[in-house]
């Protein structure tokens, strides 16, 4: 089930939620493609928001966190603000040091997308898209971008990303939700949390978050959450980082794993992406509030960032993440909801 209703009368917003009829459902709004509630059952079947949800319209054009937009033409960083592209050299604007950050100061998050289709069944989905002129934010090309969200019966919300142009471009497109498990924000803190990542290697980064071209094993270090770790158990636990994803032919694979043990509710991402960036929350500043009244504050919620790898059109021997005419980009992510049951209690130990 689809249902449309106005968001924000005053500037003509609607907002549009997507019902599985199971205890899901998943509401949005054309600016930024934005995910603005995700309300999933916990483990006695009460269904709550598991995303970050601000307040009211003005909070969502003021977020300047990407909380659940998404970002573009290019997610993450580019070092230097520049590139180097079938010979010549594009200075795009920076606004994250001197590197650009999710596609600049006017990137995708922060256009209005047009919703294209509407589907309407047990198993609903919208598409919104975008078009990005060539030369904006001094990217080259006429690109279309699309995001298409689904609803299914099984407490999943896919993510089908797909884009052409007319010339050749770097595109990264991912879901930049902020989640915490607890339901409803009752619990501003990720602490407890069990990760899970499908990882056996990172690319390493300078102090601004620029990776140096190394891969970096996981091996012995607290990167390593191939098996499930507890984020308190980690001494002053920051992440913000991009993970190799143990991935081949761009198939789709687990790629993580989140758990929340006072909620019993899991998160598991699923994506054909060769990366995943992890990121705790760690520069929320309490500047936004949520329609809860709470703070947006520090570590109160956490990212799992389906993408190519940051800085690639810098590093050739990272994943191509550059999309060409003729061509189109397709790519898909999944995230999954579940709640805990017996056999899943090893993955919840005391507190």
């Amino acid at each position: 089930m689809i249902k449309t209703e106005i968001f924000d009368a005053a500037k003509g917003v609607k907002i549009y939620t997507l019902s599985n009829g199971s205890g899901m459902s998943a509401s949005f709004i054309e600016r930024g493609a934005t995910i603005t509630s995700i309300n999933v059952p916990d483990k006695n079947g009460k269904s709550e928001n598991v995303v970050v949800e601000l307040k009211n319209y003005d909070e969502w054009v003021k977020n300047q966190s990407y909380i659940n937009v998404v970002p573009g033409r290019f997610a993450n960083r580019i070092g230097g603000a520049k590139f180097t592209l079938e010979g010549k050299e594009y200075n795009l604007n920076a606004n994250d040091g001197k590197n650009t950050l999710h596609g600049g100061p006017n990137g995708f998050s922060t256009k209005n997308w047009t919703v294209k289709n509407i589907s309407d069944s047990d198993e609903p989905e919208i598409t919104f898209e975008y078009f990005s002129p060539d030369g904006e934010e001094n990217f080259p090309g006429n690109l279309t971008a699309s995001i298409t969200y689904k609803v299914t019966k099984d407490n999943s919300l896919e993510m089908l990303y797909q884009a052409k142009t007319d010339k050749a471009t770097p595109i990264n497109l991912t879901q930049h939700a902020y989640f915490n498990l607890s339901g409803d924000f009752k619990n501003p803190s990720i602490a407890d949390y069990a990760i899970m990542i499908n990882a056996d290697a990172i690319t390493e980064i300078t102090d601004d978050c620029i990776p140096t071209g190394v891969i970096k094993p996981v091996e012995g270090t607290d990167f390593d959450f191939r098996k499930f770790r507890r984020l308190k158990t980690i001494k002053d636990f920051y992440y913000d980082h991009n993970f190799v994803l143990n991935s081949k032919n761009g198939d789709m694979i687990l790629a993580g794993e989140a758990e929340d043990p006072h909620s019993g509710r899991i998160l598991k991402v699923f994506t054909n992406y060769p990366g995943m960036q992890f990121y705790t929350g760690n520069w929320l500043d309490s500047t936004l509030e949520t329609k809860q009244g709470k703070k947006v504050s520090r570590q109160s919620a956490f990212c799992f960032e389906t993408q190519y790898f940051p800085d690639s059109p810098n590093k050739s021997n990272f994943p191509d993440a550059i999309l060409r005419p003729g061509k189109t980009y397709n790519q898909k992510t999944v995230f999954k909801f579940e709640t805990e049951t017996d056999k899943d209690k090893e993955f919840f130990p005391e507190v």
